[in-house]
């Protein structure tokens, strides 16, 4: 993902880590170099057809199980909405590893746009080696985007509420997460889960900086770009409710970056946008424009937290599940693609 990302400490530092727990360079060599890895391909399906016989009823890190996980994580990381987890469970993987690679890779995407964002606001650089006179990233609405209560369906099995022990309710940080389907599936990874709502909050309650409704906006923008239709619905929701007016925001999911916004919000939603590709291609001049408009740096950095933490949470959301009925109408529009 630090490949993919093109940032450079990243890689270095993810490829001491790799080679100390492999024993060996020739994996990360050939990640580096993107080469194939033991029949790991672009699609996760033909990924998991090389994959099954290489796999160990230990679970452990052999070639396959590799090249599933790299897979995996080049699909989740490029094409958010088109991942899947039958190369993942062909080549053995449980359904608790399965959540720790998903959050994995949601984190490190997550990471790597948090990295680009703050070294654009402390230098005008989100050293990612994007052209920044490019224009900028925008965001396609459509009538599937909608405020409306959507259902979430986990693609394996969450924990059922007497399976929770307290650290689990203590992770969960509340009810409401303790009787919704999509925590109690983190729940098969408690330490990651524990961290991941703690920056979750922290993100989106912190006093001070951006004010709540706009980083919701911010989360809406990154759903749009990623596709997430479950996540748009719920932070557009919240974005209209705390907003006041659910006009502009019914535009935006219904136009994207066409929509009739008001100037802060069109420049909030183009920097959270920009931040989404991988590589991240926010500019200097999204930053700048939204310092004359008068955003502190606080806002800014609240601004950049929000925007990455989706690029976590839309991974998660569609890696793990799916919303009722989305499968059928993505099947509809392949048919007349």
């Amino acid at each position: 993902m630090a490949v993919e990302h093109r940032r450079a400490p990243a890689v270095g530092h993810y490829r001491a880590l790799l080679d100390t727990a492999t024993g060996e360079t020739a994996t990360a060599d050939r990640i580096i170099a993107r080469a194939p890895l033991d029949g790991d391909t672009a699609t996760a399906a033909t990924a998991a057809k090389a994959t099954a016989a290489t796999t160990t009823a230990t679970g452990a890190a052999t070639p396959g199980r590799i090249a599933a996980a790299v897979a995996h994580a080049r699909l989740l990381t490029h094409t958010p909405a088109r991942g899947g987890l039958d190369a993942l469970r062909a080549a053995g993987f449980t359904d608790p590893q399965i959540v720790t690679v998903s959050q994995t890779v949601a984190f490190v995407n997550h990471q790597m746009q948090l990295a680009a964002g703050l070294a654009l606001l402390a230098t005008g650089d989100s050293g990612t080696g994007t052209d920044p006179g490019a224009p900028s990233t925008t965001v396609a609405g459509g009538p599937r985007y909608t405020t409306d209560v959507l259902t979430w369906r986990p693609a394996i099995r969450p924990l059922a509420p007497g399976e929770l022990g307290e650290e689990h309710r203590a992770a969960l940080a509340g009810k409401a997460r303790v009787d919704t389907p999509y925590f109690r599936t983190l729940g098969h990874d408690l330490g990651i889960l524990a961290v991941r709502t703690a920056i979750d909050l922290a993100a989106f309650t912190a006093e001070g900086g951006l004010p709540r409704a706009e980083r919701e906006l911010a989360a809406t923008a990154v759903s749009l770009y990623n596709g997430c239709v479950y996540c748009a619905s719920v932070h557009a929701r919240l974005t209209a409710r705390l907003h006041g007016d659910p006009a502009p925001v019914r535009r935006f999911l219904a136009y994207g970056s066409t929509a009739v916004l008001g100037r802060r919000w069109k420049l909030i939603t183009r920097l959270a946008t920009g931040l989404a590709p991988v590589p991240a291609t926010a500019a200097e001049a999204d930053v700048e424009a939204l310092r004359e408009l008068g955003l502190t740096e606080l806002a800014l950095v609240d601004l950049v937290h929000c925007a990455a933490f989706f690029g976590w949470a839309n991974r998660l959301m569609l890696s793990l599940g799916s919303v009722e009925g989305e499968d059928q109408e993505h099947e509809g529009r392949q048919a007349t693609e």
